[in-house]
């Protein structure tokens, strides 16, 4: 049973050089709560907006289906949390696992009794998997530490993949990917030729990016007015 994992962070790029110049605007904390895969992102896009930068978008995730083979039984599990790649659905018979992915999710911590998010992969490895990862073109593998398993890391080439998947986990990563992406990504899940079925619930989240706007505008404007008093006469 061959497993294909894709994680929506792989399509979402962010600066891998601390130089540069929007670096600090992607320094962000990352935890599966509440806030974080909601209200953060509201201030975040208020970073951007405030520096009268567009915000940052999904990138590639056109046509990435049409690289796969399925079989004609395979179907199609999502989540937010990648932590349920490990889901008894999801993982029985499973011998193989090809993940697209930002990172390895092959343990970066002491490991728990579950799957988490950034460990999932280790489970795999446990009930012996053989394990393969793909990063997205504009990711620095150096920058991940060493998995604590045995993971073929490779940067994606682009083009078909050989072989056939019998079954597919797409997870959101709504801690690493905003809120204002969610288009894309219910895009992506329903551009899938599959059988779909999620494992918890993933719901559009609605940022207020036009009132977020709006706000800009008021600060910019009252800026002006500030600067406008402070001129001699």
């Amino acid at each position: 049973m061959r497993l294909l994992v894709v994680d929506f962070d792989y399509f979402f790029p962010v600066p891998q050089d601390p130089g540069h110049p929007e670096a600090h605007l992607y320094a962000w904390g990352h935890f599966e709560t509440p806030y974080y895969l909601q209200d953060v992102w509201e201030a975040r896009a208020w970073a951007f907006l405030l520096r009268g930068l567009p915000l940052p978008q999904a990138q590639g995730w056109e046509g990435f289906w049409e690289r796969f083979r399925f079989a004609p039984e395979a179907q199609l599990f999502y989540a937010d949390s990648n932590a349920l790649a490990f889901h008894p659905r999801v993982r029985a018979g499973v011998e193989e696992v090809v993940l697209f992915d930002a990172h390895h999710d092959a343990g970066y911590r002491s490991l728990g009794e579950e799957p988490a998010c950034d460990d999932w992969m280790v489970f795999y490895a446990r009930q012996g998997a053989r394990l393969t990862l793909y990063y997205p073109p504009w990711r620095d593998p150096s920058l991940e530490p060493e998995p604590q398993v045995p993971v073929v890391r490779l940067l994606d080439p682009g083009g078909k993949v050989e072989g056939v998947f019998h079954r597919a986990f797409l997870c959101r990563s709504g801690a690493w990917v905003p809120s204002w992406v969610d288009p894309s990504f219910f895009a992506f899940l329903e551009a899938a030729p599959l059988p779909k079925e999620a494992l918890e619930p993933v719901r559009p989240r609605e940022p207020r990016v036009e009132a977020l706007k709006d706000r800009v505008r008021e600060e910019e404007l009252g800026l002006w007015i500030m600067d406008a008093l402070r001129k001699p006469r």
